[in-house]
């Protein structure tokens, strides 16, 4: 009783029940700017005396990885969990004409391939990150299971329906996201913004296009995932900006523009696009029509995009944008 740091501290149970954010309460709801504690302990409990290090932790500042929105993002993705073979209605998937289902296929292989290297890129920031900051460690904890769920989900939708996976596109985002060194915050910034945008987008036309109510059940519960791990990269990129200061900002911004050379590159990669085209369109003998759909899903990622860029302050407006991006807003 004589080493607690603080005893007598009462978690009040909620409508919610006991949550991540009410048990933060007296000095195990302090979090530090800094910690240099390389155990593995909890906030707030008693460091054994002689511990030796067990491990390195490289994330240890509180701008390096803080969304306010952190805590109550994990307690939603609990709320919200579902279960691919259980609460997919995988029976009303109909037979379709033979190029519309390979289309299909081809997109359903880009998003098993985004989201294999969404879950890759987590676990190598995952176990960097100091456990004073448990509110965001759990919550990349259920982004990274999100991941392999709309790995698993888009798999199975590939081969229920007598076709396969298709080709793997050329992934120029998906290398830059995934080899990433320049710190998490650069790394939310590529993964959860310039693709996050972008994923977003392919959820909701996906379902708007579906051709069955699985499909249709399947965006939409992908995309109330993939909207949580889009608000926790906004929320953070924010506060390291406002954290740090405008230099910090211009740097993210110099930072950027590669990225979007890669991602104008990718959006002239005709393996999503024509599938994309035809899953619109619905058929090869209508992807005129489905190209008209496909530029305008483009022309709303740059318009977005722009949108959330200067949202977390940083300047980012027509002038500054890849021309190959800026020329879908015309």
């Amino acid at each position: 009783m004589k080493h607690t740091h603080q005893w007598g501290v009462r978690a009040v149970r909620g409508s919610r029940g006991i949550t991540l954010r009410s048990i933060n309460v007296g000095i195990y709801g302090e979090v530090p700017d800094e910690s240099r504690d390389m155990t593995r302990k909890p906030r707030g409990a008693v460091s054994v005396p002689g511990l030796p290090r067990l491990d390195n932790y490289s994330i240890n500042h509180k701008d390096e990885l803080w969304a306010d929105n952190a805590v109550d993002l994990y307690e939603e993705a609990v709320d919200r969990r579902w279960v691919v073979e259980e609460d997919i209605p995988w029976s009303t998937i109909e037979p379709l004409e033979e190029n519309l289902e390979l289309a299909i296929c081809q997109f359903c292989t880009e998003l098993c391939h985004q989201a294999s290297i969404e879950a890759d890129t987590l676990g190598q920031w995952l176990h960097r990150m100091n456990y004073a900051y448990h509110e965001v460690k759990t919550f990349i904890a259920t982004e990274e299971f999100d991941t392999a769920r709309h790995y698993e989900v888009f798999s199975k939708r590939a081969y229920i329906n007598g076709g396969c996976l298709g080709h793997e596109s050329a992934g120029i985002v998906n290398r830059r996201i995934l080899e990433c060194r320049s710190g998490w915050t650069e790394t939310s910034l590529y993964l959860h913004i310039l693709r996050g945008t972008l994923t977003v987008l392919l959820y909701r036309y996906g379902e708007l296009y579906a051709k069955n109510p699985a499909e249709k059940l399947i965006f939409r519960l992908c995309l109330q995932d993939k909207a949580r791990h889009l608000a926790y990269g906004m929320a953070h990129v924010k506060y390291a900006t406002d954290s740090k200061g405008q230099d910090y900002s211009l740097s993210l911004l110099h930072l950027i523009d590669s990225a979007e050379k890669d991602m104008a590159l990718e959006f002239e990669d005709p393996i999503l696009w024509e599938a994309l085209a035809i899953v619109f369109g619905g058929g090869v003998d209508k992807m005129s029509v489905g190209s008209v759909i496909v530029r305008d899903l483009k022309q709303r990622y740059v318009g977005d995009y722009i949108r959330r860029m200067r949202w977390l302050g940083i300047d980012k407006t027509e002038d500054n944008l890849e021309p190959g991006l800026k020329q879908y807003l015309q």
